[in-house]
């Protein structure tokens, strides 16, 4: 999943907004705080996208292709990137 630099700023400014609002933290820097947000939005969405593309190619190279968005294909992917997001350690 590709998610775009606005959407990850957005969520960011979502997050670093319900933060100070509900009293939860207080950010000396806004700025850098934003930016701390964003690079751990980042970071998570490049580690799903890897996982991603780990399942894909794990059901890819299976000798009974199983058709993308099948049953079969959902069920087996479910699988592999619970199993794959539990080899991360998340």
């Amino acid at each position: 999943m590709h998610i775009s630099e606005d959407r990850i700023s957005h969520i960011a400014h979502k997050i670093y907004d319900k933060l100070y609002n509900d009293d939860l933290a207080d950010f000396p820097d806004e700025r850098r705080a934003l930016d701390s947000i964003k690079d751990s939005i980042s970071g998570f969405f490049s580690i799903m996208e890897q996982v991603d593309q780990a399942v894909r190619a794990k059901l890819a190279s299976y000798s009974q292709a199983k058709v993308p968005g099948s049953r079969d294909w959902e069920i087996l992917y479910q699988k592999f990137y619970a199993e794959e997001l539990a080899k991360r350690k998340w």
